[in-house]
């Protein structure tokens, strides 16, 4: 079974004739991506402004200075082994360009990327035959992400986006059957996203139109060659050096993540906090949202909304499709515990959801009930104000990061001493949402021990505690400093 283009009717009937579809129904397509994307940047932009490291970064900018870049290198190669070698991507960039250029410009790559991604599923549903303004539609949906920040905005998580542009243009290169340049891009992805490795090479054989078992075979190939390279060279890590039986027993283990996974990453969590942190403006947001969605609805011409009698067959297959996707993307997360809840590893996920649901309005009658696209309309808004709540509590932690670490090291007295920080909290503000991009460095240690050098020279050593481990406090009888958290909150000027 493969996505072939929707036969469409040679000729009008005849109110078509009498009525022809509205002219400015492309434009209308274009301005809408074009505006999802413009308020996209726009809300990307105080960030890169700001320009702050975040986790990863800090040791990545930190730790060539003490063991050089190819210490660097070997200890990541001892870490996790042949698994994910787009890191050295990263580590490159931020090794010889932090410190050297302003931060914001190293956030520029993943974001550049992440737009990449939104014009190659542009142009992979046009390639799949689906009409305007789907393929638009789909582009817009991709930038619409609730926690899309994480991945957008992280240098140290450049290979999400990353895999998934090289993902995409495999799947355009198979499409027009160029098998060996397709499958130097699979390659390429999946040595840059683990969730590739099983969802791609069913995603080359439902694209491909003639020889649908060549792209299989191709991309299956490459994925059991890959896949058997991580199994011999693991590295040392607890998430990379799992063998087979715990990976398969790992799938049934924390039987709730398999419901907040869903729940984050597609804003039913930060959706209504966004819209409880923006009011009242949120009320004026959501209403403008609507009003947009309803536009868009009387804009689509009858072309977009009409199928034939075939296309409800293709709609059930596109969800059969869609939800065996699905798994696969995730296996990867599912057999590795703890798993992760972020917008970066949710990516490739919402990916998929803004592929499937324009394909399946392309296939399907498309009600045009005024009520359908003032709620599409407002949850896009809802969309963009999680965005926009991502982005405060980013700027707020970086702000508490480096008034933090000033707070610290002006109470050192000599370097390497011990400092235990008690009552630790995974944010700084709240409302926040779920994911790496609302967490304090303090959340580990050897975090906060690269943010203190990279804001203040000085160098210590970590003691934490609070209710992220079940306690108030860590050891401090091994403590040179004890400081609580909000005496560090205190000094970054939020309340205690």
């Amino acid at each position: 079974m493969t996505l072939r283009p929707v036969r469409r009717r040679d000729r009008p009937r005849p109110d078509e004739e009498e009525h022809p579809p509205e002219q400015s129904t492309p434009d209308a397509a274009t301005a809408l991506l074009v505006l999802v994307t413009f308020i996209f940047l726009l809300i990307m932009l105080p960030v890169v402004v700001k320009g702050e490291p975040l986790a990863d970064d800090y040791y990545s900018c930190i730790r060539h200075t003490e063991v050089g870049l190819s210490g660097a290198v070997h200890q990541s190669l001892v870490g996790t082994g042949a698994v994910r070698p787009a890191r050295f991507l990263e580590i490159l960039l931020l090794a010889s360009l932090c410190g050297r250029v302003p931060f914001g410009l190293l956030m520029l790559v993943p974001l550049a990327l992440t737009l990449t991604v939104a014009y190659l599923l542009r142009g992979l549903l046009q390639d799949l035959g689906a009409v305007r303004p789907w393929p638009e539609v789909a582009a817009a949906l991709w930038l619409l992400a609730p926690l899309g920040a994480e991945s957008a905005l992280w240098p140290s998580a450049l290979h999400v986006p990353l895999g998934l542009a090289l993902a995409l243009g495999s799947l355009r290169l198979y499409r027009r059957e160029r098998y060996i340049l397709g499958g130097m891009l699979t390659l390429a992805a999946f040595l840059s996203l683990e969730q590739a490795i099983f969802a791609l090479p069913l995603a080359a054989f439902l694209v491909t139109p003639r020889r649908p078992m060549r792209s299989l075979f191709i991309s299956g190939s490459i994925a059991f060659v890959t896949l058997a390279t991580f199994a011999v060279w693991p590295g040392d890590n607890e998430r990379t050096a799992v063998g087979l039986g715990a990976r398969i027993t790992a799938l049934l283990k924390e039987p709730i993540w398999y419901a907040k996974f869903p729940i984050a990453g597609l804003g039913l969590h930060s959706i209504p906090l966004a819209v409880w942190w923006a009011l009242p403006l949120s009320v004026v947001i959501l209403a403008i949202g609507g009003w947009l969605g309803l536009w868009l609805g009387r804009s689509l011409p009858r072309t977009a909304v009409e199928s034939n009698a075939s296309d409800g067959g293709s709609a059930k297959r596109i969800v059969g499709a869609a939800a065996a996707l699905a798994v696969l993307i995730n296996l990867p997360e599912m057999a590795t515990v703890p798993r992760g809840v972020s917008g970066r590893i949710f990516a490739p996920t919402w990916l998929l959801v803004a592929a499937v649901i324009p394909l399946l309005a392309d296939r399907m009658v498309v009600p045009r009930a005024s009520w359908l696209w003032v709620g599409t309309g407002a949850l896009s808004a809802g969309a963009m104000l999680s965005l926009a709540l991502c982005v405060s509590v980013r700027l707020h932690t970086a702000d508490f990061t480096a008034a933090s670490s000033e707070y610290i090291a002006a109470r050192l007295s000599r370097p390497n001493e011990v400092v235990a920080v008690c009552g630790v909290q995974r944010t700084v503000v709240d409302p926040a949402p779920v994911g790496s991009f609302a967490i304090t460095e303090f959340t580990y240690d050897w975090s906060a021990r690269y943010a203190l050098e990279y804001h203040t020279g000085e160098t210590a050593t970590f003691l934490l505690g609070g209710p992220l481990w079940g306690t108030r406090c860590p050891d401090v009888s091994r403590a040179d400093l004890v400081v609580r958290f909000d005496q560090l909150r205190a000094a970054a000027g939020l309340d205690g």
